[in-house]
């Protein structure tokens, strides 16, 4: 913040300029009364820039005018303290400030999120009944999971959960891991009743694996965009499924025997600061059920204090536990509404 200051020099009459200092030196006296506290706001307004500076250093963050940069740097000092006054609570989960911390609530779901919430007529259930799952599982230590990815400002958060379920199922079919193409997912699948960059479901988008394949990222990039289908590129199938199964909802020994078996697409209602600004721990509560993001559940520990589902989020690995987030195990829908849509791909 710049202030310009400009002075003259005085041609009064002595008097008047006698007169002018005996008031300069009234509102001075006062003025050593009131200091304090307006020197101690400044300072605290100088580091709050300070720290919102080298925000976006760390992020790259380049405003286009002073009004924005004023703006954002509002929004950043909201979330900020409440930041600050959420970790002086105690709960089993911290914030964090990251790459969204300049951004408002509504401005973060629209762009981060895209799970369409819908209800399908025909479901395909798994059945489970004879799985005998462990107490814990990591599949990303096991080699079934590809390294964190990025969705963008696109709502394509359904095609990374779902390439990510599609990598692990390849994985443990007896294939080598490789990273399949969301882009093809986002801009090939629309027949199938995804909407690109506008959101999806992980269903949809095995409908179309089943009829099409996919192919590898590599070959079929992806460019944060819903574009127009390369036929040519999508044609170059790298892994196959022959089928999907829904999981029963509402139930974490269902969802934890899918999870024992494999990577498994789950939907959650992540449009909350716990989302936003997560930075670790295990989020219990605080996130509601509307469906609205899609993401992958990589493993569990029921052992753990609380216990807990391990997530794979796609908004780049600078976010959460490097990528990561821990959503804790309850019954009914589930902490962020973990259990009410899961599905995985059968290869």
């Amino acid at each position: 913040m710049y202030q310009y200051f400009q002075t003259e020099r005085s041609s009064k009459p002595l008097k008047v300029v006698a007169a002018s200092l005996l008031l300069v030196g009234v509102i001075a006296a006062v003025a050593v009364y009131s200091t304090k506290p307006s020197s101690l706001a400044l300072q605290q307004f100088m580091l709050e820039e300070q720290e919102f500076n080298s925000f976006m250093n760390i992020h790259n963050k380049e405003y286009k005018d002073e009004a924005e940069y004023n703006a954002r740097f509002r929004i950043f000092r909201d979330n900020v303290a409440y930041i600050r006054v959420f970790n002086s609570l105690g709960k089993d989960w911290t914030l964090g400030v990251n790459f969204m911390s300049d951004l408002t609530g509504e401005e973060f779901k629209s762009m981060y999120t895209g799970y369409i919430h819908r209800e399908s007529s025909t479901k395909n259930y798994a059945d489970l009944s004879s799985v005998e799952a462990p107490t814990s599982i990591d599949w990303t230590t096991k080699g079934a999971v590809t390294p964190v990815k990025n969705q963008g400002q696109c709502g394509s958060c359904w095609a990374f959960s779902t390439t990510g379920s599609v990598e692990g199922a390849w994985f443990l079919a007896g294939h080598s891991l490789i990273s399949l193409s969301e882009q093809q997912l986002v801009s090939c699948s629309g027949s199938y009743g995804n909407q690109g960059c506008n959101g999806g479901l992980m269903d949809n988008a095995f409908k179309y694996i089943v009829a099409n394949g996919i192919a590898l990222e590599s070959t079929y990039p992806y460019t944060a965009r819903t574009g127009t289908c390369n036929k040519s590129l999508a044609s170059q199938v790298a892994a196959k499924i022959s089928s999907y199964k829904d999981v029963t909802p509402d139930s974490p020994t269902a969802l934890e025997a899918a999870i024992a078996q494999q990577p498994v697409s789950v939907a959650v209602e992540a449009d909350q600061a716990a989302w936003q600004s997560y930075s670790s721990g295990t989020v219990t509560s605080a996130c509601g059920t509307s469906l609205d993001h899609g993401v992958l559940a990589v493993g569990y520990d029921t052992t753990a204090s609380p216990p807990y589902y391990k997530v794979k989020n796609s908004w780049g690995p600078s976010w959460g536990l490097a990528g990561f987030i821990q959503i804790g195990i309850t019954t009914g829908k589930g902490v962020c509404g973990i259990q009410m849509q899961p599905s995985y791909p059968v290869v």
